[in-house]
């Protein structure tokens, strides 16, 4: 089987590592690069076409919303997951809006981000358990 190529994008160096740690430690996944700004994100997406960007929302430059816009542009079967402090129904409409196949909450991603990548290559959305998926899902459809 192949390995999940992955882009990491977050401006914090440490979490960036916490979550390049996170995908090493699953045989399934090579990180392709990583990047700190959302210009960077769209450029390496187009470069390498990874099959998976987690996508911080918060960016210096573009924000990640936008990027993910961007990123759906030129890179168009990468799947897109959004991670965010934000637990608001309205900034994971806003994210999905945008393209995003997933949405997690950094503060869940040590546990919940190996299934959100799996979720989205395997054609489903992701939200984080604790944002309460039933009011997400009246909002925008998911599943």
């Amino acid at each position: 089987m192949d390995r999940t190529r992955v882009l990491v994008v977050d401006d914090h160096p440490i979490v960036r590592m916490g979550i390049c740690r996170i995908l090493s430690s699953a045989p399934d996944f090579d990180v392709v690069c990583e990047t700190a700004n959302g210009e960077d994100a769209v450029q390496k997406a187009q470069e390498h076409l990874p099959d998976v960007v987690l996508l911080d929302i918060s960016l210096p430059g573009i924000n990640g919303i936008e990027a993910a816009r961007r990123i759906r542009a030129v890179s168009p079967l990468s799947h897109v997951i959004l991670m965010s402090e934000h637990d608001s129904s309205n900034m994971v409409e806003e994210a999905f809006l945008a393209g995003g196949d997933g949405y997690v909450l950094k503060s869940e991603a040590g546990q919940e981000l190996l299934n959100a990548i799996q979720s989205v290559q395997g054609g489903t959305q992701y939200v984080s358990e604790s944002i309460g998926v039933s009011q997400a899902v009246s909002t925008f459809n998911i599943n």
